[in-house]
């Protein structure tokens, strides 16, 4: 990619959510992995988890089980900063930077050639019309508590599946019935939520660890083989994202 295409289409988009037969790991664990929940008390407790957080690892699956878009996550103290990476192939990493007001992209697909833009840029948002922002709209609404919150109000029903092992955690496994526009609908529009096409009644797997916090969130869309899966890991870790060196600004964006 040269840097005239990185800037005319700045990253790819993330359309990756959706999946293509992709399962969830199991095996009991033998112990409970955490308090056992039902529809008034499962997402609520969740939710005050996640709120309780400042960071945490997402990993966006593809269809071969492995994470295509890699995400470091903090929202310490109300400031939102990122540090994401999509492809899945050596030479294709695009990397996107969320730090000091500004989403930058570069890394290997376009050279190690970097350009940014201030992170409530019309552009990066998604909000001009002409101007391609691939994945970036997606990744700053990325709001790990907000997606929790918004589903508070949106489930209908809660079955408890039993104790499974994910990614070597001990988890609690959780399927929910979930009206779908109550969900969706209190989420951003460009929330990951939002990329894939779902049932009026959505059936969303739950992983949650022994402190109630997300392990694996599941569910599938419309199509044969859509589905979405996202993996957090690493919740309390820390997160330092650095400014690119010789970045430049894109198009009339001020340095």
């Amino acid at each position: 990619m040269t840097r005239g295409t990185a800037r005319k289409r700045w990253g790819i988009g993330i359309s990756t959510v959706v999946l293509s037969g992709c399962g969830a790991a199991g095996g009991d664990s033998g112990e409970p992995a955490s308090a056992s929940y039902g529809l008034t008390t499962l997402v609520p407790a969740v939710a005050e988890a996640v709120a309780a957080e400042d960071y945490v690892h997402l990993g966006i699956g593809d269809h071969r089980g492995r994470g295509e878009v890699q995400v470091d996550l903090s929202w310490e103290d109300g400031t939102h900063e990122f540090r994401a990476i999509t492809g899945d192939e050596p030479g294709e990493f695009l990397e996107f930077r969320r730090v000091g007001g500004r989403v930058y992209v570069g890394g290997e697909a376009t050279g190690e050639q970097w350009t940014y833009m201030r992170d409530d840029d019309p552009r990066a948002l998604g909000e001009e019309p002409g101007f391609d922002a691939g994945a970036s709209p997606v990744l700053l609404s990325l709001d790990v508590p907000g997606d929790y919150e918004a589903l508070v109000d949106a489930v209908d029903e809660v079955d408890d599946a039993g104790e499974e092992e994910v990614g070597g955690v001990a988890t609690t496994h959780y399927v929910l019935t979930v009206d779908s526009a109550a969900w969706l609908d209190a989420l951003p529009e460009h929330s990951l939520h939002r990329e894939v096409e779902v049932a009026d009644e959505l059936q969303l797997d739950l992983w949650i660890d022994e402190e109630s916090r997300p392990v694996r969130l599941e569910y599938a869309g419309t199509g044969n083989t859509d589905q979405v899966r996202v993996d957090y890991t690493n919740w309390g870790g820390s997160l330092a994202v650095v400014e690119p060196e010789g970045a430049e600004p894109v198009g009339s964006e001020a340095s």
